[in-house]
């Protein structure tokens, strides 16, 4: 997460330096997403041979991303900055890290991981904006290769060589892997059953002939394709997969539209949007010790609602009302792209905490796990939401703010009304351990 973010404040200065235009700041951030929404599924298949060789080809990806992004203002070509930051999306491990968390945890440890693994993304998403402003407070000489726009791509091609070499030293594959394969998919939707897993979908017998299933290829394909309907079907866990979207495209909007609206509205540079990026990330603690201790006396679907408002009301009160931007406050920005910042976290923590305990239970491990689908579902509403900031900007900074935060006030009221029409339905389904 901090490679993701590090690059948010000085991506639209970048551009222009490469001759282009600031309104590109989406697209540059938007490349790691949209090649996340690949590697994701390809990294999830590999984890079912090996880890540390995962790992080691995304932090390889990762490193050389960084090294092109870097040298990209002196050899003054725009395309290597797109390719680098594809090269970083290819890079990301948050799929390899859901699948091991999925694979080699119990049940029990899992939430525990899990946990620790938003946590530290969290971190990552605060790391890496104040990264970016330590740099510009250093006001170091810029030259023909280190400036403010390129010192993120040496900065983490430091820390992905650091990571690297550890990889290779330190990493040990686990010592069994608990994969299922996916034609151990569950196609019982209520999962009331273990041995359900492990039944044949059609069993008949007659005239005292019992016929088994047998294990070709057409039959295989016809169980993944029952337990995809299923699984489709599965009222919470689509909801939940809706809401993760919107979340992550809301959280997107605020994050990588805040250096350019900043810019417009109040004239910050780069290292105070970065500095107010980073403080964005550091509440996301205190907010998560709060939630922690609310969660305790309400249900997840509660707050789903609570949060959803939440959200609603930050974006709403972030748009600008009147005809002349000198007016639009900054004190209004602020309160409420931290109200938006703030609630989509927030949400985050007890929608996955929600799909976690609805999800069916074969659908926890395997290629296509609860993780690499969630992982999916935000990674696109990522991606959408960098699409959307460089058509709001190439409209004009003035139209930016309105035409970004108008349309997702709207769909924040819509998740909301479909939320509350299946709100009975949002409820954990009682499982016994599998582990």
């Amino acid at each position: 997460m901090t490679n993701y973010y590090i690059v948010a404040p000085t991506s639209g200065l970048y551009a222009a330096r490469l001759g282009s235009t600031e309104a590109l700041s989406g697209i540059i951030i938007g490349m790691t997403p949209w090649a996340a929404l690949v590697s994701s599924i390809l990294y999830s298949w590999w984890a079912n041979h090996s880890y540390k060789s995962a790992l080691i080809f995304a932090s390889a990806c990762s490193l050389i991303g960084n090294v092109l992004y870097a040298l990209a203002l002196p050899c003054n070509s725009l395309t290597m900055v797109i390719i680098a930051r594809l090269l970083n999306g290819f890079g990301g491990a948050r799929a390899i890290n859901r699948r091991y968390i999925a694979d080699v945890f119990t049940s029990h440890e899992r939430t525990a991981a899990s946990v620790a693994f938003v946590t530290a993304g969290a971190l990552g998403m605060a790391v890496g904006p104040g990264v970016a402003a330590i740099v510009g407070y250093l006001d170091i000489p810029e030259n023909t290769y280190w400036t403010e726009e390129t010192a993120p791509g040496y900065i983490m091609f430091v820390a992905w060589t650091v990571f690297f070499v550890s990889a290779i030293l330190f990493f040990k594959e686990p010592q069994k892997l608990t994969a299922l394969p996916p034609s151990s998919f569950s196609v019982n939707q209520n999962n009331s059953h273990d041995t359900m897993e492990m039944q044949p979908l059609l069993s008949n017998t007659s005239n005292g002939n019992s016929f088994k299933q047998t294990n070709t290829p057409k039959t295989r394909v016809s169980r993944l394709a029952l337990s995809f309907t299923a699984f489709f079907s599965n009222i919470p866990v689509m909801t939940t997969l809706f809401i993760y979207f919107i979340l992550k495209l809301a959280l997107e909007c605020i994050l990588s539209s805040a250096p350019s609206i900043t810019a417009y509205y109040f004239h910050w540079n780069t290292t105070a949007s970065g500095t107010f990026l980073a403080i964005l990330g550091i509440l996301i603690f205190p907010a998560n010790l709060v939630l922690a201790k609310v969660s305790r006396r309400y249900s997840d679907r509660y707050l789903i609602i609570v949060t959803l408002l939440m959200l609603i009301a930050g974006t709403f009160g972030i748009l600008f009302y009147g005809s002349d931007s000198t007016t639009y406050s900054m004190t209004q920005y602020v309160t409420f792209a931290v109200f938006i910042f703030l609630s989509t976290n927030m949400l985050e923590g007890v929608n996955m905490s929600l799909l976690s305990k609805t999800i069916p239970k074969s659908w926890a491990r395997g290629t296509f796990n609860s993780g690499l689908l969630a992982t999916e579902a935000g990674t696109l509403g990522r991606a959408m939401g960098d699409v959307v900031i460089s058509a709001t900007a190439l409209a004009g900074f003035d139209k930016m703010l309105n035409l970004t935060f108008a349309p997702l006030a709207f769909v924040s009221i819509v998740i909301t009304i479909v939320t509350w029409k299946v709100y009975e339905y949002l409820v954990p389904v009682d499982q016994d351990d599998e582990d």
